[in-house]
């Protein structure tokens, strides 16, 4: 059972607390911070440093090892449609 839960632009934990929010190409914490960027397959922080790159279905870190995949994300998010976006929240938030 998924521990997350993807409800329109809004990552809610198992406890409705809603922890961030998809606005364009950036991820925000529940405090309106930003926390991440997406440009292409490529995740950056909110200070610019690329953290990942997503590479058909596997996630990739900064030094291109593989930390994980679309279909266990969706295993861990309710809701989740797969991409770039989902790899970040997952990222940033869930892992």
């Amino acid at each position: 059972m998924p521990n997350f839960k993807l409800k329109g632009n809004d990552l809610y934990d198992n406890h409705s607390h809603k922890i961030a929010t998809i606005r364009g190409n950036d991820l925000y914490d529940n405090h309106s911070h930003k926390a991440a960027v997406i440009r292409g397959n490529d995740i950056y922080d909110d200070k610019s440093h690329k953290i990942a790159i997503v590479k058909g279905s596997d996630i990739y870190d900064a030094h291109s090892h593989k930390i994980g995949n679309i279909s266990d994300i969706k295993k861990q998010i309710d809701g989740a449609l797969g991409g770039t976006t989902l790899a970040a929240l997952w990222l940033c938030f869930v892992r």
